[in-house]
C-alpha cells in the first residue's frame, strides 16, 4: 500500500522538477537573447538587435526591460517612431516602475510631438522613479530649451551631469545653453569636456571650434575643426568652418581647398561661394573671384545688399 502511495508522489515531484527545469532553461534562453541584443546594439547592428529582443519577448512577453530595449532599437536605431512608442507603452503596462521606458516615451513625444505636457509628465515620471537617469534629466533640459526657459534648461543639464559625470550629451547641451546666455568662459569648459568624452564625435569638436572662434582663438578653432574632420571626413560643415578660420588666419590657399570640399559634399552653398570669392580676391585671381561672387548672388541675392556685412 505504501508503495502504491509513493509512486504518485514521486511522479508529481518529477513533474514539478521537470517544469522548473524547463522554465529555468527557457528563462536563461530569454536572458541570453536579450544580452545578444544589447551586444548587437553596441555594434550598431540594429536589425540583429531587434530580432534578439523579439525572440526574447516570445519567451517572456511580460518582461518590461525586453520591451523597453526593443523600443530603443526601433527608435534610435531604425527611426521607427510609432512602433517604438507602442513598445514603450507596453513596457509601462507590464511594469509601471520602468523608468527607462518613461524616458523613451517622453523623449519620443518631445521630438515628434513637441514640448507637450504629455512629454513633460513622462520625463518627470522617469526621474521620479530613477533620479540617477541622466538621459531623462537631459531630455527635460531639451524640453525647456524648446519652451525657451533657459534657466530651467540649464538646471536640468547640470542635474544630468551630477547624476552621471560621464554623460557627454549633457555637457554639450549645457555648453550651448551657457553660450546663448553670454557665459562664454563657462561654455568653453563644458564644450571641452564634451569633446574629451566624445573624441569620435564631429559635433563635439565643431561646437568647441565655434566657441574658440567666438573667443578669437583661431589656432585652437582650426585644431578643433581638424579633429571634427578626423572623426568624420565627410562633414561639410566642419570643412566650411575650417575654411572660415583659415581665411581669417590668412591661409587663403588652404581656405579655398576647404570651401571647395564643403561645396563638393553639400552642394552649392551661397556663403561658401562668397568666401571663396574673398579668398580668390586676396590671391589676386580676379576671374575666379568674379565667378564665385556671381554664384553666391545667384543662390542668395540678399548677399548683394551689403557684401562686406557677411563675414565668417
Amino acid at each position: 500500500m505504501n508503495f502504491l502511495v509513493t509512486i504518485p508522489i514521486v511522479i508529481g515531484v518529477l513533474i514539478i522538477v521537470s517544469v522548473m527545469l524547463w522554465y529555468t532553461t527557457k528563462r536563461k534562453k530569454g536572458i541570453a537573447l536579450h544580452a545578444g541584443g544589447l551586444r548587437y546594439k553596441e555594434w550598431g547592428m540594429w536589425d540583429d538587435a531587434i530580432r534578439c529582443y523579439q525572440k526574447a519577448l516570445e519567451i517572456d512577453p511580460t518582461n518590461a526591460l525586453y520591451r523597453t530595449n526593443l523600443g530603443y532599437a526601433l527608435y534610435f536605431g531604425k527611426k521607427l517612431v510609432e512602433p517604438a512608442i507602442k513598445e514603450f507603452q507596453r513596457a509601462i503596462a507590464k511594469d509601471q516602475r520602468t523608468a527607462s521606458a518613461y524616458w523613451g516615451l517622453g523623449h519620443a513625444h518631445l521630438y515628434h510631438r513637441g514640448p507637450t505636457d504629455e512629454a513633460l509628465n513622462h520625463l518627470q515620471r522617469a526621474v521620479t522613479l530613477d533620479p540617477s537617469l541622466a538621459e531623462a534629466h537631459n531630455s527635460l533640459g531639451l524640453l525647456e530649451v524648446q519652451r525657451e526657459d533657459w534657466k530651467k534648461a540649464l538646471e536640468h543639464f547640470r542635474t544630468a551631469i551630477t547624476a552621471n559625470s560621464a554623460f557627454a550629451p549633457a555637457y554639450g547641451n549645457l555648453s550651448v545653453g551657457l553660450f546663448y546666455q553670454g557665459r562664454n568662459a563657462e561654455s568653453l569648459e563644458h564644450a571641452k569636456k564634451y569633446a574629451e568624452l566624445r573624441p569620435d564625435s564631429a559635433l563635439a569638436h565643431k561646437n568647441l571650434g565655434n566657441l574658440y572662434g567666438t573667443l578669437g582663438r583661431k589656432e585652437d578653432a582650426e585644431e578643433a575643426f581638424l579633429a571634427a574632420l578626423s572623426a568624420n571626413p565627410d562633414d561639410w560643415q566642419a570643412h566650411f568652418w575650417l575654411g572660415c578660420v583659415r581665411r581669417q588666419r590668412g591661409q587663403y590657399t588652404k581656405a579655398v581647398a576647404s570651401f571647395h570640399k564643403s561645396i563638393h559634399l553639400h552642394g552649392d552653398y551661397a556663403l561658401a561661394h562668397y568666401y571663396l570669392s574673398l579668398c580668390y580676391e586676396q590671391r589676386n585671381e580676379k576671374a575666379f573671384a568674379k565667378n564665385h561672387i556671381e554664384k553666391a548672388l545667384e543662390l542668395n541675392p540678399l548677399l548683394g545688399e551689403n557684401l562686406l556685412l557677411r563675414r565668417c
